[in-house]
């Protein structure tokens, strides 16, 4: 029968057990749980040192606390080696590490851990696992000890641990279970995420918006052969015409009065050569005036033949068949023009292509071929384009704004709108990830601001 001395400690024991057992109830975060059962696990055993440590997912093993100190140095080499002996204990395959049992420095199942043994700490030590709901190690307990623990005592400390988990499982509920296993039971979860991933990296157009207007083509630009007045517009904006019909004339005025002059100039000097060849029968110094006058009568000729070339040019004629382009007649009756200055153009209506302006902040990568769309202002349905030409260099446009100009044409021949039908103009990029054509505006207003 067991001694009276026997009998009066393990009553002892049961009681300190109860009253530990109260005190880790009350205990309401991890930094007092830590200490507690480093430090108050010495009422019930006796002990040298104790570690609590954590095993958490994607960090590893992680001291959280040392009896007897405030703070524990992770980095110093017996915590070092504490870690490495936790971790081998885990992974070893011939060590219960899911059950309490002691472990001394002449273990021969662990030659590795017990060969580099810090100096520091005892030869023995009890290693008390913590579980979670589906028996997983998350953290534990180690005692060192100069002597091996009694059979009561670890019966005795495997009660209380059964406390220390139930409280440490609530303190610790986000590292309970792994995140996989959260989600393995939300699978609703994991199809709204796998839904999401696929949206988000599902290639796409990259596309930029642009403003576009129909031009012509090949476009025919009759300008002023001369300086003068427009006296005359006899077509209207829009109206086709025919090679050699008479679109506007210049003023004659001027030049009728000067082909005048110039003739009666001719015709004088003319007359005088004749009146000195005449004299030079008589007087042979005449002969002399004649060269002179010759000239003359060639600068006069010449006068009169350009004033005459002028007046042939005053009426200017198409070139070519197709339709008249430009704003309206009250813009150029009455008023001066230019030699060489633009009065009118005449295009080609079939003869078609669109006229793309693109801002500079907006501009993506292009290439000759690329596939577009042209929304005309006022119609549903787009017309598909192709880009022919990619402007190279940047140019300020009248509402000063930076941006390139590119041509392109139309795919199917009926979709040829009139000239001067304008709208908005979509052009296709490279495919990229749908989160990056959602998130390419911000990332480049970012990027201009921090400048990376």
């Amino acid at each position: 029968m067991p001694s009276n001395d026997k009998i009066q400690s393990q009553i002892e024991g049961l009681a300190t057990l109860l009253v530990l057992d109260d005190e880790i109830r009350k205990l309401s975060n991890l930094r007092e749980f830590a200490f507690f059962s480093t430090n108050e696990t010495h009422r019930l055993i006796s002990y040298h040192t104790a570690y609590l440590w954590q095993k958490k997912e994607f960090i590893g093993t992680n001291l959280i606390m040392q009896s007897g100190t405030a703070e524990i140095d992770v980095h110093a080499p017996t915590n070092q080696w504490l870690k490495y002996v936790i971790n081998k204990i885990c992974d070893d395959d011939a060590v219960n590490s899911k059950k309490i049992h002691l472990i001394s420095q002449s273990e021969t199942e662990l030659s590795d851990i017990t060969d580099n043994w810090p100096e520091t700490l005892p030869h023995y030590f009890l290693w008390c696992p913590l579980l979670n709901k589906t028996n997983e190690i998350t953290g534990g307990l180690i005692f060192f000890k100069e002597t091996p623990f009694s059979d009561s005592e670890i019966k005795m400390l495997g009660w209380l641990i059964s406390s220390y988990q139930y409280t440490w499982n609530t303190l610790t509920k986000s590292a309970i279970k792994p995140s996989w296993q959260k989600l393995k039971d939300k699978p609703y979860v994991i199809g709204a995420g796998i839904v999401t991933l696929t949206v988000l990296f599902f290639p796409v157009h990259l596309s930029v918006l642009g403003t576009g207007t129909v031009i012509p083509k090949s476009p025919v630009l009759i300008n002023s052969p001369m300086q003068g007045i427009i006296k005359a517009i006899y077509v209207d904006p829009g109206n086709p015409v025919k090679i050699g019909q008479l679109l506007f004339s210049i003023d004659k005025t001027e030049l009728q009065a000067s082909s005048e002059v110039s003739e009666k100039d001719l015709l004088l000097t003319q007359e005088k050569l004749r009146a000195v060849i005449q004299e030079g029968f008589i007087h042979k110094e005449s002969d002399a005036e004649i060269p002179i006058l010759q000239a003359q009568i060639n600068i006069d000729k010449a006068h009169l033949n350009y004033t005459n070339a002028l007046l042939s040019q005053a009426d200017i004629k198409s070139p070519v068949n197709g339709i008249v382009i430009f704003d309206n007649k009250e813009n150029w009756i009455g008023q001066p023009a230019r030699t060489g200055e633009r009065i009118l153009i005449i295009a080609d209506p079939y003869e078609v292509e669109v006229k793309i302006t693109i801002p500079v902040s907006d501009i993506i990568k292009l290439e000759k071929g690329a596939n577009g769309d042209l929304f005309l202002y006022g119609e549903l349905n787009p017309i598909p384009i192709k880009i022919t030409t990619l402007g190279y260099n940047a140019k300020q446009m009248p509402n000063r704004i930076l941006a390139y100009q590119l041509n392109a044409s139309f795919v199917n021949a009926d979709d040829r709108p009139q000239i001067g039908a304008q709208g908005t103009v979509k052009v296709y990029g490279n495919y990229v990830p749908f989160i990056y054509y959602l998130l390419r505006r911000p990332l480049q207003s970012v990027r201009q601001v921090i400048g990376i």
